[in-house]
C-alpha cells in the first residue's frame, strides 16, 4: 500500500504531537504530515486526499457532523473525528453515520490511531478476546435492556441532526443524505477496489402510508449496519458496501421473498408488484455515482413521489 498523506486539523499542541507520533508508529503507511489550524486553512491546503484527523474545536462554531458531510462530498479521504463526548460508542456511531471512519478520543491515543492510519480501510486490528465465560443473570439483562430503552437520551443536538437527514414519509435516510453516501462509497470502491452493490425494488402500484412504513421497516431488518436504504421516488434502493454482484442479487431476492411472505397489498387489494434491479461496482464502464444509480433506477425521477 502506498504511503498516504496525513492532514491534522487542530490548533492544540497535544493533539498535533499525538498525531505525529501515530504517523511514526504507522511506518511507511503514512507519508507527509500536514497541520492546519482551522477549516479555511484546510480548504486552502488543496488536496486533502489520504488521511484527515479533525479536532472539532478547530471548527467552532460550525457543527462537526454537518461540516463532515459537506467535506466528504468534495474530498475522497479517510476522515477521523476527535471527540470528548461522554459516550465514545455513541459518538463513533454518529461519525460513521455521516461518512467518517470513526470517532476517536480527544486527545487521541497514538498507538490506537496508528493502527487505523496503517490500515487500508482505517479500521483497527481485530484481536479476539479470550476470557472466562460468566453465567448470564436474566434479571440483570432485563434491567440493562430497560435502561437502554428508557434511559437517558443524548442531547437534543444529535436528535435534531438525525431528523435533518431522515425522510419523514418513510423513516429512512433522506434521499439527499443517501446520495451523499452513494458518492462517498462509490469513490472508496474505486479507490480501494472493494465491491459495492446497489439493489432497487421499484413499486409498480400505489400503496398507503402504513404499508410504506411496513416495507421500510422490513428492509431495515434485512440490512446490515453498514448498509443504507432510502426511498427514492417509488424505489427502495439499498447501498451495500463490500457486497459483490452475487451477494447483491441474493439480497434483492431475499427481500422480495420476505415481502411476498408478508402478503402486502396495494390500494386495490392486489399483491404488490416490484421491478427488481441490481448493479455492482467497481466497473470501468461507470462514469460516476449517477451512472451507477441509473443502472437500478432513473436518477431523474427519484426525488419526488
Amino acid at each position: 500500500m502506498p504511503a498516504r498523506p496525513l492532514t491534522v486539523l487542530s490548533g492544540d499542541d497535544e493533539v498535533v504531537a499525538a498525531c505525529r507520533r501515530a504517523a511514526e508508529l504507522a511506518g511507511d503507511a503514512v507519508g507527509e504530515v500536514r497541520v492546519v489550524a482551522d477549516a479555511s486553512a484546510l480548504s486552502r491546503a488543496g488536496d486533502a486526499q489520504g488521511l484527515v484527523v479533525v479536532d472539532p474545536r478547530a471548527l467552532a462554531p460550525l457543527d462537526v457532523h454537518e461540516w463532515a458531510l459537506d467535506f466528504l462530498r468534495r474530498e475522497p479521504c479517510l476522515l477521523f473525528l476527535l471527540t470528548n463526548a461522554p459516550s465514545l460508542a455513541d459518538a463513533d456511531g454518529l461519525a460513521r453515520f455521516v461518512g467518517a471512519q470513526a470517532a476517536l478520543p480527544l486527545p487521541p491515543e497514538p498507538e490506537a490511531l496508528a493502527e487505523r492510519l496503517a490500515s487500508p480501510f482505517g479500521v483497527p486490528t481485530f484481536r479476539p478476546e479470550v476470557g472466562e465465560t460468566r453465567p448470564l443473570d436474566p434479571a440483570a439483562l432485563g434491567e440493562s435492556i430497560w435502561e437502554a430503552v428508557q434511559g437517558v437520551r443524548e442531547p437534543g443536538e444529535r436528535e435534531r441532526f438525525l431528523r435533518s437527514i431522515t425522510d419523514e414519509d418513510s423513516g429512512l435516510p433522506s434521499p439527499e443524505y443517501w446520495r451523499h453516501r452513494l458518492e462517498e462509497e462509490f469513490k472508496r470502491s474505486n479507490r480501494f477496489r472493494y465491491p459495492l452493490g446497489l439493489a432497487s425494488l421499484t413499486l409498480q402500484c400505489e400503496v398507503d402510508q402504513p404499508t410504506l412504513l411496513d416495507l421500510a421497516g422490513l428492509l431495515l431488518l434485512e440490512t446490515r449496519d453498514v448498509d443504507l436504504v432510502s426511498l427514492l421516488g417509488w424505489s427502495f434502493v439499498a447501498l451495500l458496501p463490500h457486497t459483490g454482484p452475487e451477494g447483491t442479487r441474493h439480497f434483492a431476492e431475499r427481500v422480495l421473498a420476505r415481502i411476498q411472505e408478508r402478503g402486502f397489498q396495494d390500494l386495490l387489494g392486489e399483491p404488490l408488484e416490484f421491478e427488481v434491479k441490481t448493479a455492482a461496482a467497481p466497473d470501468p464502464a461507470l462514469q460516476g455515482p449517477t451512472d451507477f444509480l441509473a443502472r437500478v433506477c432513473d436518477p431523474g425521477e427519484t426525488v419526488e413521489r
